[in-house]
């Protein structure tokens, strides 16, 4: 009985990348020092009620894995009582404590640290709690504020804070400034001269350099591709190069509001928060050979063949189903005795050795070809919605297919939640210093990826639940497209069939010979602006 009445634990350890390091801080310590207290105590503690998986997380945010454990075990009353080495262990944002640890007590549980000793059930105890978060709290805005003078301090000075050097360079790592390397700095000159002085393409700069097997920056510092590639330039890296000032000594810091975005002037900060650094001793090139081939870039640009205007009326909808690449629109053109004649057709991006090393093997398809069961197959739908939504019901009625479908819908809810906790997690590392922009850049690009794919998944599956009121929207709707369309459907010019297909269909998935295709029809009729003669870019080959 006596053992039934023993308080029951549950103990917290937290502590960002930097803190990990200093000694009394470190997770082994104080799980060390927590568990001995409660041993003292001779309290209860089961080791499931041992939180310590927030290592490198910061204490300004709630979103954190085990601390969202800790307060659902919480609710459920596992434990009479959470400790933790210091109460900044546990949050180091005043509101957040406050509220935490107001909960906690609602729900009959005590909050203790063994180091402070703050007795929470008197006035005294709680006014001294309170002052120690708000001193927490302050001294985590201090710290934030030093390291971002500092970082100012040493971008003014010059020091490289980019992460992974250009091409060209090496990171000196006592002085923490970049310094010319030699080899490479061959190899830039070789392609801004290709570009300036022979007047070459990117992609004619891209065959030329992969032909002679030179190795790139990740091959010269060990680390390996995902591409498995070695030796392979990517026409993006080497856009790059030749579009980076860099090379004419001058650098900036602070230009982009949003780093790893488009740097368009949408993402430019105001000139007067830019950071220059001109240092003659990373000049590779003269700022007129810089000038020229930003002028050829240009030149290259105007009488690229994608700026032919021709119409595709699949373009962007089409996905190879073996590697994932997105199809491209091309123009094949032919002459012979009876005339000039053009044929339009669609290919993987995967075939192209300009885009990946790794060869597709899907062929191509002529629009001629693709379109009619596209086609056919919207006409089928909104001639007949009702029968499309019968066998949506019979689908899911089979195997159980609905249950199945809200699951991943909970679990795909439950992966955005965790997104959205990494973004912000990583937010707070990179604002405290803990991680390097480089870092941070790539992981808020993939998570910012992986909510994307996310929330299109959510909403496909989504679309196989429908309500009955919902259903019967559709249904209203797909009627009323069709009346609309059903004389184009009959007879129309390619520039509207165009239209409707660009509207109405999501994506096409294509494996072999078959065509996964996926439709958007609106919930609610809405009139479809039909105007023939609209114009995009293509790829025409001769």
């Amino acid at each position: 009985m006596e053992k039934e009445l023993r308080k029951r634990a549950a103990i917290y350890i937290r502590c960002s990348s930097d803190e990990a390091k200093k000694e009394g801080y470190s997770p082994e310590i104080q799980e060390e020092k927590l568990k001995e207290f409660v041993k003292i105590s001779s309290w209860q503690l089961d080791e499931k009620h041992v939180y310590n998986q927030d290592i490198g997380c910061s204490g300004s945010t709630d979103k954190r894995p085990d601390i969202q454990k800790l307060l659902v075990d919480a609710r459920n009353k596992e434990f009479d009582i959470v400790l933790v080495l210091r109460q900044d262990r546990f949050f180091r944002n005043l509101k957040l404590l406050l509220n935490t640890v107001g909960e906690l007590r609602d729900l009959g549980i005590e909050f203790k640290s063994i180091s402070e000793g703050f007795d929470t059930s008197t006035p005294s105890g709680r006014a001294m709690f309170n002052n120690a978060g708000v001193f927490a709290e302050w001294q985590r805005e201090v710290n934030l504020e030093s390291r971002n003078e500092g970082m100012l301090k040493a971008m003014k000075k010059g020091k490289w804070l980019g992460g992974t050097p250009p091409y060209g360079y090496n990171l000196n790592k006592e002085t923490q400034k970049l310094e010319i390397d030699k080899e490479e700095t061959a190899i830039v000159k070789m392609l801004f001269e290709w570009l300036a002085d022979d007047k070459l393409s990117e992609y004619k700069i891209q065959q030329k350099i992969n032909a002679m097997k030179i190795p790139t920056k990740f091959d010269r510092l060990g680390r390996k591709k995902k591409t498995g590639s070695e030796c392979w330039w990517n026409r993006r890296t080497i856009g790059r190069i030749l579009r980076n000032e860099i090379y004419t000594g001058i650098f900036y810091y602070r230009r982009w509001k949003y780093l790893g975005r488009i740097k368009g002037q949408s993402n430019l900060r105001p000139k007067e928060d830019w950071i220059r650094i001109e240092d003659e001793n990373l000049k590779i090139i003269t700022r007129e050979l810089f000038g020229k081939t930003q002028q050829q870039l240009k030149k290259n640009k105007e009488l690229s063949p994608r700026n032919t205007e021709q119409i595709y009326a699949l373009q962007h909808k089409i996905i190879c189903g073996f590697d994932g690449y997105r199809y491209q629109c091309a123009t094949r053109h032919y002459s012979n005795r009876a005339g000039h004649s053009e044929t339009k057709y669609y290919f993987c991006c995967g075939i192209r050795p300009y885009f990946t090393p790794k060869h597709c093997s899907a062929p191509s398809i002529s629009d001629s070809r693709v379109i009619p069961p596209v086609w056919e197959k919207l006409k089928e739908i909104l001639a007949n919605p009702k029968a499309m939504m019968r066998d949506l019901n019979d689908y899911l009625n089979r195997g159980n297919r609905r249950s199945q479908i809200q699951k991943e819908l909970a679990s795909i809810k439950n992966s955005l939640d965790s997104s959205d906790t990494s973004r912000e997690r990583y937010a707070e590392l990179y604002a405290e210093g803990s991680i390097k922009k480089e870092f941070y850049d790539k992981k808020i690009q993939e998570c910012e990826r992986e909510a994307e794919r996310l929330k299109k998944e959510e909403e496909k599956l989504s679309q196989l639940l429908l309500s009955e009121e919902e259903k019967e929207k559709r249904t209203s709707s797909a009627k009323e497209l069709y009346r609309q369309l059903k004389e184009h459907f009959e007879n129309t010019t390619y520039e509207i069939k165009r239209e409707i297909l660009q509207r109405l269909v999501g994506k096409i998935v294509k494996t072999d010979d078959k065509l996964d295709i996926e439709f958007n029809l609106p919930f609610t009729y809405s009139p479809l602006q039909l105007t023939p003669g609209v114009c995009s870019d293509s790829r025409r080959m001769d």
